[in-house]
């Protein structure tokens, strides 16, 4: 029975470019502009305050290494990287950063805030935040030492360098997340079809085995009693019959994966079958009520050590007892053929029902009682039956850090650019001399900007009627530019979150537009209050920069969600097809023989017991099916356990019919 092959697979990313190949283009873009755009804010800055030529020089090339630098360190990994090698770079980093600070002090503070995000990509451990800490501590004597005693500056420079230094940091993880969770999606979904192929060996070996190592032994029975008790082989075939209509229920159930089945159904089966092997056989089930899990479970070991009797002792007697034990429910099968464990072989039957019942909270134990018996012990949890309910969904259950992780990283860098605006809001309002009403009024802008852009950044606005988005945007644009009536002057990155809500709001190409024009309107205000221009240049790349950061660390946030998304589906995606590449085979070979079995053993029924050595003649026959058959199932359950699946392996059937 041929095999599956893995050969046959198309990669997942072949099949989604949408997210396999513009999702870390998207990260990596967001990136780049993130940092070229903190770049060119510190670079006119500095050119506000009129450097001379050499200065300039110095300035651009400290820029410019500092900015390679970074681009290292956000997009290479660092930690990966010998120690001596992150030493070197971090080394340089720090003098490129803080000898330009000592020259222009503020003006230059977002590159401090580049190097503490270079110590949390770059270092490993919890030191890393120390470091971090210590990179922005460390600019405050300069501060106080260009600006005197001076506590709103030293605070200011403190703040944004930790702020800077956690968005680089942010954007940056995010960048790898990205990466890193659309390269083991693939992985993941394979290793979902190997978990698939372990249970359809499993189930194989469990329920097929059992069934037709059954109908063998029955049928071999019927041909023991043609042609002196012909009534009683027709009994026997009957019983053949239904076990093999059951051998096909179990084939599907295989291929499914989905089964229900039941101890006190499992034990009558057993006590049939071996009473049919002359085997005496005692039963007690007094197990009660049990749920699906545990009792399919029970029933599966019931159904194997049952097997393990019929095949492998010499047994006489045999006693099954399936009762409750306080909240336990204990199985035990044991009988007195001692051999069925021969020394040195070891089948995968025990180790399967391990597995199984491990699953369920369960243990399982076999072995020796004494010199001339052999018992099964399974004991599970004994909960009370429980109505069938629905399986709890894959993205639940298969729940990764990833998307949690991106969502904190979100929250904060909101929360950090919310922290600035609030210093830049109140330096303005300390210089404009608003009122305590004033100062009032601006804090609650700021919070219905603060809470308007937690609902756009987590809740994908371009899902919402367009009535609900217009609306939204109207409140915090205008939460947005209302502090201006009263502070006359507008502050860095002021509308950098409602720039950010444009593009994630609106749809494309028109939201770009919006997106310039929120932010560009402040020039003119700055002017009119008489900023010079190296200001109002400042206004309008920080609030850009702003929005760049809020669009990007959300829609990342996004990918990293909808990539999940797409694992998960894929991952299901995967195992419906492996099943239904083993629902084809077992139907093209296991149940072929079995309905040969069937239709033979009608036949065999009708010429009972009026001519018994015609009907002798097909128990030939379906003998020599079912032990073939029963190859198969070895064969196919080995095959799945124990080696890479090869193409269309001969079955034990085909292999008979070319010699």
């Amino acid at each position: 029975m041929p095999l599956p092959s893995e050969r046959d697979r198309v990669a997942a990313d072949d099949e989604d470019p949408e997210s396999s190949l513009w999702a870390p283009r998207m990260a990596l873009l967001v990136t780049l502009s993130v940092l070229v755009g903190y770049t060119l804010t510190t670079l006119m800055n500095v050119l506000g305050q009129g450097p001379g030529p050499l200065m300039l020089v110095a300035v651009s090339v400290c820029l410019a290494l500092t900015l390679a630098l970074q681009l290292l360190h956000s997009t290479r990994s660092p930690r990966s990287w010998p120690a001596r090698t992150r030493a070197l770079t971090l080394s340089a980093q720090a003098v490129a950063t803080y000898a330009p600070l000592a020259w222009f002090g503020l003006p230059w503070g977002a590159m401090a805030g580049f190097l503490a995000g270079s110590l949390l990509l770059a270092v490993p451990g919890r030191v890393r935040w120390l470091l971090y800490l210590l990179s922005a501590v460390a600019i405050v004597p300069v501060v106080l030492a260009l600006y005197g005693p001076e506590a709103g500056a030293a605070i200011y420079g403190a703040g944004v360098t930790l702020l800077t230094g956690f968005i680089v940091y942010g954007v940056s993880s995010l960048t790898e997340l990205v990466e890193e969770t659309r390269e083991t999606r693939s992985a993941l979904a394979r290793m979902a079809v190997v978990a698939e192929r372990l249970r359809v060996a499993r189930d194989l070996h469990d329920l097929l085995g059992y069934r037709l190592s059954a109908i063998t032994l029955k049928n071999e029975l019927a041909y023991r009693l043609l042609p002196a008790a012909p009534e009683r082989a027709g009994a026997e075939i009957a019983e053949t019959l239904v076990i093999v209509r059951e051998a096909l229920a179990d084939v599907r159930l295989v291929a499914t994966g989905y089964r229900d089945m039941s101890v006190r159904a499992e034990a009558d089966s057993a006590v049939s079958v071996l009473s049919s092997a002359r085997i005496r056989v005692r039963a007690e089930v007094a197990s009660g009520p049990l749920s699906r899990e545990v009792d399919t479970a029970l029933s599966i070991v019931l159904r194997e050590a049952v097997t393990n009797v019929l095949r492998h002792s010499k047994a006489q007697h045999c006693e099954i007892s399936a009762v409750r034990d306080g909240g336990r429910v204990r199985l035990a099968v044991s009988n007195d053929g001692v051999e069925a464990e021969p020394p040195g072989r070891r089948g995968v039957g025990l180790d399967n029902l391990r597995i199984r019942m491990e699953a369920v909270g369960g243990t399982l134990e076999s072995g020796r009682l004494g010199e001339d018996r052999f018992r099964v012990t399974a004991t599970a949890p004994a909960p009370d039956a429980e109505e069938p309910s629905a399986p709890e969904p894959e993205e639940r259950r298969g729940r990764s850090w990833a998307p949690n992780h991106t969502l904190v990283i979100t929250v904060m860098v909101l929360a950090g650019y919310l922290l600035i605006m609030l210093i830049n809001a109140g330096t303005v309002s300390a210089a404009s001399a608003v009122s305590a009403a004033g100062m009032l009024a601006t804090l609650g802008c700021l919070a219905a900007v603060f809470g308007l852009q937690l609902l756009h950044s987590l809740c994908r606005p371009r899902t919402w009627p367009l009535r609900l988005r217009v609306m939204t945007l109207a409140v915090q644009g205008a939460a947005t530019y209302a502090p201006l009536l009263w502070t006359g002057r507008p502050w860095g990155a002021m509308a950098g979150f409602f720039a950010g809500s444009l593009l994630l709001s609106g749809a494309a190409p028109a939201r770009w537009a919006l997106f310039a024009g929120s932010v560009a309107v402040l020039a003119p205000i700055a002017a009119a209050e008489g900023e010079p221009a190296s200001y109002d240049a400042y206004l309008v790349v920080s609030s850009l920069v702003a929005g760049l950061v809020v669009y990007g660390v959300t829609t990342m946030y996004a990918l990293v969600v909808e990539i999940r998304e797409a694992r998960d589906a894929l991952a299901i995606g995967e195992v419906t097809r492996e099943r239904l590449a083993v629902a084809h085979e077992l139907n093209e070979g296991l149940g072929a023989g079995l309905s040969e079995i069937a239709l033979k053993g009608e036949l065999i029924h009708r010429l009972l017991p009026g001519t018994p050595d015609a009907a002798q003649a097909e128990i030939i026959e379906v003998l020599d099916v079912s032990r073939r058959t029963l190859a198969d199932v070895r064969l196919v359950a080995s095959g799945y356990r124990g080696r890479a699946p090869q193409r269309n392996p001969p079955s034990a059937r085909q292999k008979e019919a070319g010699k």
